[in-house]
């Protein structure tokens, strides 16, 4: 509320299960089907394309919010 007047936003990004090292040996597939309903885990470029709009114009009105990236998972 402090900064929106100056036409700044803040939101938060929380990514669940995305491809790369540190996740490659810790989820087998069947943990990722049990566990995430869209049953695949998130791409890096999914997260960047994300963060991206955020960053953008286009995003200009959202501010305050936690965007889950997670594949549905609650």
């Amino acid at each position: 509320m402090e900064v929106a007047s100056r036409g700044v936003t803040v939101n938060v990004v929380a990514p669940g299960i995305i491809e790369g090292e540190m996740t490659r040996d810790v989820f087998d597939a069947a943990a990722i089907k049990s566990m995430v309903p869209m049953q695949r885990v998130g791409k890096v470029d999914e997260v960047a394309a994300l963060v991206a709009f955020l960053a953008s114009e286009d995003a200009g009105y959202i501010s305050g919010q936690v965007i889950g990236i997670n594949g549905a998972m609650a």
